[in-house]
């Protein structure tokens, strides 16, 4: 048996031991949990202020190039629908060392990066608050040890906890979007007018990389396969409606952004999406914005630690890593790989110090990491495709 029909064998008999419970609903939310994030909105409306009508380019070019990448994770999510996610994808087609090397550098690399400069973002909405000193890694503690108890409970609670937190930010950036519309067009003249007056706007490469890091992680959605009740169905349609969501409301409240704040007050901003909820709503909205903003880096935190131990757990199940992080409690979680997982963010505001000016460096690893793992899923792809076209 070739190596490749060895891991779709094994896909098929994962996929029919595992009860599925995942509609169209929960697994859109998986897909947009990583993206709707408070680190993806601060990039986004950076490129905004800098780009002006170059960002809605820069908007188009990068929805295209996340639609392709969802269009082939979807291709090997199908053909072989098991946890191990990218890491089978990339065993079945390059080999043993290339899922290594693409699980660690596209997922778990980013878990040590992304959510830590999501708790950091968190920190320093409540320090402007006015609220209690808390430190990050306190934060980071309380935040993570809810969402660890919820993930090791199962699928179904994790699910259920990132269909409602995904939801609730989604609602809240659709309001602060229409807000900021409104009141934008109060002066008279439509709100994309204002994307004309960027004073020296930067070109579209130069903020292309800002906006790819908003809509990176559809993909996240991808390992929960086997949990989905019509796979088949339900994946490629949940990860082109997420994205389509997701790039629908942001390009909204970037430019709403541009039109309320003025491209020059929104550069200016060190946490531009909390300038411009200031902005919109008042001084009285702003605890009301803090608890969205901890809701946020919530659905992020929930949608890595749902994804990425089943990764770990692909690579367990095929030798690669120890054998420990394939290891199930009772209702079937890698325990031990999501314990793991949950631990990264922490090391990483360690390395941050606590520090919130120590983001772009935290995002920018994020993104490189990624980036690594992408290349490899489309190399996987084009070689299945010659290797085993009947699949």
């Amino acid at each position: 048996m070739t190596g490749f029909r060895r891991v779709l064998f094994r896909s098929a008999l994962a996929a029919m031991a595992r009860s599925p419970r995942l509609g169209l609903a929960a697994l859109s939310a998986v897909a947009m949990g990583v993206i709707v994030c408070q680190s993806g909105l601060v990039s986004l409306l950076q490129a905004a202020g800098l780009a002006g009508w170059g960002f809605l380019t820069a908007m188009g070019l990068a929805a295209l190039l996340m639609a392709a990448n969802a269009a082939a994770f979807a291709e090997l999510a199908l053909m072989m629908p098991r946890a191990g996610g990218l890491g089978a994808y990339c065993e079945a087609a390059l080999g043993p060392w290339a899922a290594v090397v693409a699980v660690f550098a596209g997922y778990v690399v980013p878990a040590l990066f992304g959510p830590a400069a999501e708790l950091l973002l968190v920190g320093q909405v409540v320090a402007d608050l006015g609220g209690p000193h808390i430190p990050p890694l306190a934060w980071a503690v309380g935040l993570l040890g809810v969402l660890l108890g919820l993930n090791l409970r199962g699928t179904d609670v994790f699910a259920r906890v990132q269909t409602g937190l995904t939801f609730v930010v989604l609602l809240a950036l659709v309001g602060l979007a229409a807000w900021a519309w409104g009141g934008a067009a109060q002066s008279g003249q439509p709100p994309w007018r204002a994307l004309g007056q960027v004073a020296a706007p930067v070109p579209v490469s130069s903020v292309l990389a800002l906006v790819l890091y908003a809509l990176i992680g559809i993909e996240f959605v991808t390992p929960l396969a086997p949990d989905a009740a019509h796979p088949r169905r339900d994946l490629p349609r949940a990860m082109f409606l997420g994205l389509a969501t997701v790039v629908l409301v942001t390009t909204l409240c970037g430019v709403g952004a541009v039109a309320l704040l003025g491209p020059a007050g929104l550069n200016a901003a060190a946490l531009p999406h909390w300038a411009l909820a200031r902005a919109a709503f008042g001084p009285a909205a702003q605890a009301v914005f803090a608890l969205l903003a901890v809701v946020a880096t919530a659905s992020l935190l929930n949608a890595v630690l749902g994804a990425v131990p089943r990764l770990l757990q692909g690579l367990a199940e095929q030798g690669l890593v120890m054998p420990v992080l394939g290891r199930l409690n009772r209702h079937g979680v890698p325990w031990v790989a999501t314990c793991g997982v949950a631990a990264l963010p922490l090391l990483g505001l360690v390395w941050a110090g606590g520090d919130v000016g120590r983001i772009l460096p935290l995002l920018v690893a994020a993104a490189s990491a990624w980036l690594l793992a992408y290349m490899l899923a489309h190399a996987a792809l084009l070689a299945l495709r010659w290797r085993a076209p009947q699949a």
